[in-house]
């Protein structure tokens, strides 16, 4: 046990005589800071590093939004089933008789008037619109891999929302 000591206390005594302390305190913060960012952009952690290096991928969205509008999706290009006429969820426009018309989330169904259907390994939000002022009415929906929000526990989301 004494033969270690000794000889670690050589080393390290050889060491501290070779290497110049700024440079040492210098290259181990820049290491340090390094980690730390690594860290925090979630490369440093070992359940992520397969993702970064072609691991599993999330599974894709299904293709065809899982809702029930009253009428097609909104939709700029006449694609009944492609709601590229909306903003997310949201109703933006909807191309109705040659005619694009600014839409709006129509409230006659639900009390918000969009709603959550879950769908695989994700869920679909999805909103009832109302286009011209009540001449079309349409749908948008995106789908979401998060979890389904929980509007009746507003206090897991955090203090100020």
């Amino acid at each position: 046990m004494q033969e270690l000591e000794r000889t670690t206390r050589i080393l390290s005594e050889s060491l501290a005589r070779a290497v110049d302390r700024r440079t040492f305190l210098k290259r181990t913060s820049q290491a340090t800071f390094a980690g730390l960012i690594a860290l925090a952009v979630g490369q440093g952690l070992p359940g992520r590093a397969g993702a970064v290096r072609g691991g599993p991928k999330p599974p894709s969205p299904p293709q065809i939004p899982q809702c029930a509008p009253p009428g097609p999706y909104c939709n700029l290009n006449g694609n009944t089933q492609d709601p590229n006429g909306c903003h997310g969820a949201h109703c933006f426009q909807h191309l109705y008789q040659g005619q694009v018309l600014q839409c709006n989330i129509w409230y006659c169904c639900y009390q918000a008037g969009c709603w959550t259907t879950a769908s695989g390994n994700g869920f679909w939000t999805c909103c009832d619109c109302e286009c011209g002022g009540g001449v079309a009415h349409c749908g948008c929906a995106q789908f979401s891999a998060a979890p389904v929000p929980q509007p009746d526990q507003p206090g897991l989301r955090g203090k100020n929302n």
